[in-house]
């Protein structure tokens, strides 16, 4: 963890923390469902999102484990050019995501290197700066050792259209595949 502190005295690594949680309650809040935090984070999830009464469905309360990784990156190098945000994730937090039992998803938040540029607020709104992104790495093998670069497409914008539509197909128990932000 780095020692570098922010404005308000806060480890900034916390405080990325702080904003991808923001990220995730707010699409909570627009998509109706509901999402808790782990209290200690041991086994590479960070939140799960839950769903209730769904109709018609395998699963009528659905849920969706979630890891978080947030980090700090100039606009201009985040890949918009060749569509994809690289990440690389270490073994500890990608073996967790390649389950293929219990539905999760890496999301990875890109914040600006400058934390006062992270929210941007004015009377009409407030923006949280650069959004969220997710991968599914469900049924992929686990990793031997180290780590691995991930290619997050910047088409597949975790929005509560995105949620929703992953938490259908918890609900119909049917694997979460990255579909390039097609959720027909």
């Amino acid at each position: 963890m780095s020692s570098q502190r922010g404005p308000g005295g806060t480890a900034v690594s916390h405080s990325k923390e702080l904003v991808s949680l923001s990220h995730v309650y707010a699409l909570a809040a627009a998509s109706g469902t509901n999402v808790s935090t782990t209290i200690i984070d041991n086994v590479g999830i960070d939140i799960t999102f839950y769903g209730k009464d769904y109709v018609d469905c395998v699963r009528k309360r659905p849920k969706l484990d979630v890891q978080l990784k947030c980090f700090q990156f100039s606009r201009h190098d985040l890949g918009f050019k060749n569509d994809t945000i690289t990440y690389q994730l270490e073994k500890k937090n990608y073996d967790p995501l390649t389950d293929s039992v219990y539905h999760s998803i890496l999301v990875v938040n890109p914040v600006p290197d400058n934390q006062e540029d992270w929210i941007h607020s004015n009377t009409l709104s407030t923006e949280v700066r650069f959004g969220c992104y997710w991968y599914s790495l469900m049924n992929e093998p686990e990793l031997t050792t180290g780590s691995k670069q991930i290619k997050v497409p910047t088409n597949q914008r975790l929005t509560p259209e995105a949620l929703i539509w992953m938490m259908k197909r918890v609900a119909n128990n049917l694997p979460i595949e990255n579909c390039g932000g097609n959720y027909a």
